[in-house]
């Protein structure tokens, strides 16, 4: 009996922040994309911020609400990456999220073995405030997912950016009501409730979602 292959994949590394998850909806509702395997994979990042539960909370929603709304399957997965642990090398080199994310990238990759593209929440937004470090660390970041599938000897996917056209306020604009209030974007989370996080209102991400109107 012929072997029957996979369909190539689409990686959408999934943090339930506002880009990432216009990256999502996008790769739902778009046709071009429905040619692919739908892979979403999410990274509990813990660090000092203590971000990780209210972006799990986000996540959970988020993609109940495509499950059941959207006839798109999806492979789901997760990881956990605890930044904690640099604490103890009383240094600031540590990594960055988009470090972290492009290093999981390249291993769920080499995971899954059909994966041709790998997308990340760039936005118009992103490129109008780069500057000479932004642009190295970018470079840098993709280092890492090639580095990883050099590694595994495995032919390196292509990086997508669906919504680098699209600054906060027409992505906001852009998702359903329903999902940008399941979206979580601040940096500071306040717990006075584990299952009800709420936003600072000060970190620079709420103040950006300030001007546009949406807080």
């Amino acid at each position: 009996m012929e072997e029957q292959h996979k369909k190539p994949g689409i990686l959408c590394m999934f943090s339930g922040g506002l880009d990432s998850t216009a990256v999502l909806h996008k790769l739902n509702t778009e046709e071009k994309y429905h040619e692919y395997e739908l892979i979403i994979h999410h990274i509990h990042m813990i660090n000092r911020e203590k971000r990780a539960r209210a972006e799990m909370i986000a996540v959970k929603n988020i993609l109940n609400y495509y499950s059941q709304n959207h006839k798109v399957p999806f492979v789901y997965s997760q990881c956990v990456f605890n930044a904690n642990g640099f604490d103890a090398f009383n240094t600031s080199r540590f990594p960055f999220d988009v470090d972290v994310c492009s290093f999981v990238a390249g291993n769920v990759c080499t995971s899954h073995g059909n994966i041709k593209i790998v997308t990340r929440g760039r936005t118009k937004t992103d490129l109008e405030n780069r500057t000479d470090s932004d642009e190295e660390q970018h470079l840098k970041t993709y280092g890492i997912l090639e580095l990883v599938l050099q590694l595994a000897k495995m032919e390196k996917p292509e990086y997508l950016y669906p919504v680098i056209d699209m600054d906060k306020e027409e992505i906001w604009n852009f998702l359903p009501d329903e999902v940008r209030k399941m979206a979580w974007w601040c940096r500071r989370p306040i717990y006075k409730d584990e299952n009800s996080p709420q936003i600072c209102g000060k970190c620079k991400p709420c103040l950006d979602m300030a001007k546009i109107g949406s807080i």
